[in-house]
């Protein structure tokens, strides 16, 4: 009950919402379309569960907070352990972009974006292509280290 409250908080504060703003349903149906079926089929589900829309530095990093995440929906394989990255690159009129779809522990947990999410209000946008490569980079590091410094 308590976890309901503070999203709502978070919600009346402009910090999360339990949807997908489209820039953000747009990466994620993506992602969800490059992935092999099985588990595209397990994303989905995770996705079914109940959970919360977190939103942290003005939108860039969308995170999903599961209210409870059956343990058999977990990836297995290659995505069942650490952080995976799924870059979507999107175009927004001329500029490209590159979104990421963040895979943790074998859950979809949540996406990232190099822009806040007000530079997407507005705007018509479309992927470009969709790839997963491990040299991937977090945008949440990046912004952790120009918040707080190098460690």
């Amino acid at each position: 009950m308590f976890t309901y409250l503070l999203d709502g908080l978070k919600f009346v504060t402009f910090e999360g919402s339990w949807s997908l703003k489209p820039h953000e349903a747009m990466t994620l149906e993506a992602a969800l379309n490059w992935m092999p079926a099985d588990m595209a089929d397990l994303a989905r589900k995770q996705l079914s569960q109940r959970y919360f829309i977190e939103r942290q530095s003005h939108g860039r990093i969308p995170c999903f907070r599961y209210y409870r995440m059956e343990p058999n929906l977990r990836f297995n394989g290659r995505f069942r352990d650490g952080d995976h990255f799924i870059d979507v690159k999107l175009r927004t009129g001329k500029r490209k972009v590159t979104a990421k779809c963040v895979l943790h522990e074998g859950t979809v947990f949540g996406l990232e974006f190099p822009k806040p999410s007000s530079f997407f209000k507005n705007m018509t946008v479309e992927v470009a292509s969709v790839s997963c490569e491990e040299s991937s980079f977090s945008y949440t590091d990046v912004l952790n280290r120009a918040e707080h410094g190098p460690d």
